[in-house]
């Protein structure tokens, strides 16, 4: 066997690049070259000569500062903070037995990641674990439902076949009982793994195999938790795992299963009493008083989940809970003072944050109107009373506690103030004959979902917008050179940097220079995707499952923008309880070193997917 087979199958045989195709392996092959390095050898990490070595045979000694040493075999990446723009996390590397390495320079690696994608995606999946990890450390667990043992949320007992039922077997097992999974057992009755009905279809249609193999062809391997194990740490190892499914065991003996949706169950089973109180409020001034508890709402959701996404999500749904009863309200005014109930069916929407459900404490109104046009224009008595219905919305929305948007984006505004028919013939135009101004319009209008009213309105815009898109795509590159006037905070060899400008001295614009970008990005591979989600990390999921992105890329995103959640929403609840008003000013000084290393890789996370956008839609 050549030295270049040898590497090559001591290559595929690495952990770390179990899911790296042969033909990325051998394109690695080709691009570097293979050395020895002799025993106590030492490999300057500070100072990196620009490659990576890719350890497959021997073993190395990491040193960092003081006393810390780590050793490392097969499947080691000297060099690769250097490759991540990270500091180095040791100082050198010793070789403890003759070694022998793939050397790649960085130009050489970053070309291939541009015509490899799995080799793309396996770093991709490195920055995001680097970001989560960071931030888990940093992080005090939750409190409340996720604090509660799996034992309690389990579906038990675990059904079970042995590894020589046949496939066929298994699903008539899955089927008859109404599972998505079982464990699968060897002959002494020891858990070899887990059996669900996706690893049963791709077994069953792989080219060696039929219904009647073995179970084993299904088998796939399984994370193990313990009955005490706390719900948000064996989410945390769902995510790190990839895997939808945890094993419940006591020492030896198998209890039950955790899916994704025990998960799911258990926190759609907390009781919301807040919501009770915004659907029995009375007045206005009742609603303002709800509103100013959004904090302890706010801190309330995050100590229950430690997820920021989590509680962003919670939060926004508490923000659109009031502005829903304060239309309500608005209505009831209406009828009590003359104008009576709505002459046409309508559909409010909600822009911008409220729309993706992504409002954080103090968000403003975004906000437009889709009258129903079924039974031709509207007369002047019916315009008169939508005109005056949205007015009243506006300032009755500013008396609870959101005020006007300074942007003028509202539904009393003409601009944002039409019929189906008339909102249909704006969008053509736009699209027909974007402009610069057209692209910044539409990265705030196409979040729009509805607050109020009829819903097939708010479905027949979307498709309208979207069936005019795949016709007329130029106003998606116009939205990419909105998008490209920020940029992540980062400058050169990748350093974090903060703002210089006398309001935001020493601090990073988190939503400017992070979320927004992420959203941005979302929005737009989503639109031209065909895509009618809202939410960025739905926007995100829809993508990776349309095949725009991969899933390694769209979790070093999705990492990114909990990190980015996870900071501001952290900051904005020390302000409120400081009694200073919100903002989105994060100082790194200020964050200990795991926050502002997590920070500055979730900035060169957003830094990939920009770039990626502006590589397929800039003009």
């Amino acid at each position: 066997m050549s030295s270049e087979e040898e590497a090559l199958e001591q290559l595929a045989r690495c952990p770390v690049f179990r899911d790296l195709d042969r033909q990325a392996l051998l394109q690695l092959l080709v691009s570097g070259r293979i050395e020895c390095l002799a025993n106590a050898t030492v490999v300057d990490l500070a100072r990196p000569d620009q490659c990576l070595r890719i350890l497959y045979a021997g073993a190395v000694e990491l040193r960092g500062e003081g006393q810390r040493r780590e050793r490392g075999g097969p499947g080691l990446m000297l060099g690769l903070d250097a490759y991540l723009d990270q500091p180095p996390s040791h100082k050198d590397a010793e070789i403890l037995r003759e070694a022998r390495v793939l050397t790649i320079p960085f130009d050489e690696l970053r070309r291939l990641e541009e015509t490899q994608p799995s080799l793309s995606g396996l770093f991709d999946g490195i920055i995001t674990e680097r970001i989560r990890n960071r931030n888990e450390e940093d992080n005090a667990p939750p409190r409340g439902v996720m604090a509660q043992p799996v034992s309690r949320v389990m579906t038990s007992p675990l059904v079970c076949s042995t590894a020589t039922q046949t496939l066929r077997q298994a699903f008539e097992t899955m089927r008859s009982r109404k599972i998505g999974s079982l464990g699968v057992t060897n002959g002494s009755g020891g858990l070899e793994g887990v059996a669900t009905l996706a690893s049963l279809t791709e077994a069953a249609l792989s080219d060696d195999s039929n219904a009647d193999a073995p179970l084993t062809r299904a088998c796939r391997g399984v994370a193990i938790v313990a009955p005490d194990t706390p719900l948000w740490e064996a989410e945390r190892l769902q995510k790190r795992k990839g895997m939808k499914y945890l094993v419940v065991m006591d020492g030896e003996r198998p209890l039950g299963m955790v899916s994704q949706t025990n998960i799911l169950s258990a926190l759609l089973s907390q009781q919301d009493f807040s919501h009770n109180w915004i659907e029995q409020a009375g007045s206005l001034c009742r609603l303002a008083e709800l509103r100013r508890e959004a904090g302890n709402v706010a801190r309330d959701a995050w100590e229950r989940n430690r997820d920021a996404n989590r509680a962003v999500r919670l939060l926004s749904d508490f923000h659109l809970a009031i502005q829903r009863r304060c239309v309500e309200l608005t209505l009831e005014q209406l009828r009590e003072d003359g104008p009576g109930e709505p002459p046409r069916g309508y559909a409010l929407i909600i822009m911008g944050s409220g729309g993706r459900r992504e409002m954080l404490l103090n968000p403003d109104q975004d906000n437009g109107i889709i009258i129903d046009d079924r039974d031709g224009p509207l007369s002047e008595p019916e315009s008169d009373w939508f005109k005056r219905f949205c007015h009243a919305v506006n300032e009755n929305l500013a008396t609870a506690g959101y005020i006007l948007c300074p942007g003028n984006i509202m539904a009393r505004n003409p601009d944002y103030h039409h019929t189906l028919g008339e909102w249909q013939t704006v969008l053509q135009r736009i699209c027909e004959r974007p402009n610069q101004t057209h692209g910044r319009w539409a990265n705030i209008f196409f979040d729009f979902s509805l607050l109020h009213g009829d819903t097939h309105l708010c479905e027949k815009l979307w498709q309208h917008s979207l069936d005019t898109l795949a016709k007329e795509s130029r106003l998606l590159r116009f939205m990419a050179a909105d998008d490209a006037e920020g940029r992540p905070a980062l400058g050169w060899f990748n350093r974090l940097v903060t703002a210089d400008d006398e309001r935001r001295k020493g601090r990073v614009d988190v939503k400017r220079n992070g979320l927004r970008l992420i959203c941005d990005a979302a929005r737009i591979f989503a639109l031209g995707a065909g895509l009618s989600e809202t939410g960025t990390i739905e926007r995100l999921r829809a993508l990776v499952r349309q095949g725009t992105l991969s899933p390694d890329f769209a979790d070093s995103v999705t990492a990114a923008h909990e990190q980015f959640m996870d900071l501001l929403f952290s900051h904005q609840l020390e302000q409120v309880e400081q009694g200073i008003e919100p903002d989105k000013l994060i100082d790194p000084s200020r964050l200990n070193a795991l926050s502002r290393e997590s920070l500055r890789m979730a900035m060169h996370a957003v830094k990939r997917f920009q770039d990626r956008l502006q590589g397929q839609y800039s003009p």
